[in-house]
C-alpha cells in the first residue's frame, strides 16, 4: 500500500513534524548516515517558493532526533554556487543549531554507474548514505512538475563547463524528437540506482507556470510518503496534473505505486 500524508495548517516545521509522526516511516539503525536532499535550484530567500524552506529541513532533523544519526544536508545547485544558495536561504544556520553537515554535492567525489538507458556519474555521498530523504517544493516545470523524484538530479556530477545538469535533457533543449522521453528514462535510471527512502514536499505554496519565477498560491501544506512516486502523484494532482508522463514511466518500471491511501490532517 502506498500511503501519503497531507498535513495542513500550523507552522512549516510544526506540520512537517506532525506529518512525519503520523506517517511513522521505517528508519535505519542509530548511527546510520542520512542524506537530506533539498531543492535549492538557485540563490533565493527562504520563503520565495522557489526552494525548500529551511523549516521543513528543521522538522525532518528534529523528527529524526538530533544527534541520533550522521545527517548531511546535501545539494548540487543547478544555477550559481551551492554555498551561496545555502546562505541566502539561511541553511548555514542549520550547522549551528543541529548536529548536521552541509555539503556541496557539486564538489563531492563521483562514481560512474551503468543504468538501463545510459551511464552517468553520481555523488559518492549519495551512494554511501544509508537512507535518502528527498525534500522538494511543489512547483510546475517544463517537464510538467518538479517534485521529489526530479529533485534527485542534484546528486549528478555537474556538466563539464557549468554546474548545471542540463546534459540530462540536452535532446529536449534542442527540440529533438523523443527528447522528453530520453530525459525521463535517464531520470528512471537515476532513481533505480537509489530510490529515496522518504519523500517530503514543501507545499506551503504551490508555484505555477515555472519552477523559478512562477505564480505562487498559498496552500500551507506538507506532503510526506515512503513512496516517492505516490508522493509526487499527489503533489502533481495538487498542481492540477492528473497524469505526468515521467511518473507513469516510474510506475511502469516498478519504482513506485499509485497512492492507495491519502490521509489529510489538520494542524
Amino acid at each position: 500500500m502506498a500511503r501519503v500524508i497531507i498535513a495542513e495548517g500550523g507552522g512549516v516545521k510544526e506540520r512537517t513534524l506532525k506529518a512525519l509522526s503520523i506517517l511513522s516511516p521505517r528508519l535505519p539503525p542509530a548511527g546510520s548516515k542520512i542524506l537530506i536532499k533539498p531543492n535549492l535550484v538557485l540563490p533565493s530567500s527562504n520563503d520565495s517558493g522557489t526552494i525548500t524552506r529551511k523549516e521543513v529541513i528543521e522538522g525532518i532533523i528534529e523528527f529524526l532526533g538530533d544527534g541520533r544519526y550522521k545527517i548531511f544536508v546535501g545539494e548540487g545547485a543547478a544555477i550559481h554556487d551551492t554555498w551561496r544558495c545555502f546562505k541566502e536561504a539561511g541553511y548555514d544556520e542549520l550547522e549551528k543549531k543541529y548536529q548536521v553537515k552541509l555539503v556541496d554535492l557539486n564538489k563531492d567525489e563521483f562514481k560512474e554507474v551503468h543504468g538501463k538507458y545510459w551511464k552517468f556519474e553520481v555523488s559518492k555521498l549519495f551512494l554511501d548514505s544509508d537512507y535518502i530523504i528527498s525534500a522538494a517544493v511543489l512547483k510546475e516545470h517544463a517537464f510538467e512538475v518538479t517534485l521529489t523524484l526530479k529533485n534527485m538530479m542534484g546528486v549528478l556530477k555537474p556538466g563539464r563547463f557549468a554546474s548545471t545538469k542540463s546534459y540530462m535533457h540536452r535532446e529536449y533543449d534542442f527540440g529533438l524528437p523523443q527528447g522528453r522521453m530520453k530525459w525521463a528514462r535517464r531520470l528512471c535510471d537515476l532513481i533505480m540506482v537509489k530510490r529515496p527512502d522518504l519523500a517530503v514536499i514543501d507545499a506551503a505554496t504551490a508555484m505555477f507556470g515555472s519552477h523559478i519565477s512562477g505564480r505562487l498560491k498559498r496552500l500551507n501544506k506538507v506532503i510526506v510518503s515512503e513512496d516517492p512516486v505516490a508522493c509526487d502523484i499527489v503533489g502533481a494532482n495538487l498542481l492540477g496534473h492528473e497524469e505526468v508522463f515521467y511518473l507513469r514511466m516510474m510506475l511502469e518500471e516498478g519504482l513506485g505505486k499509485v497512492p492507495s491511501r491519502i490521509d489529510h490532517v489538520k494542524i
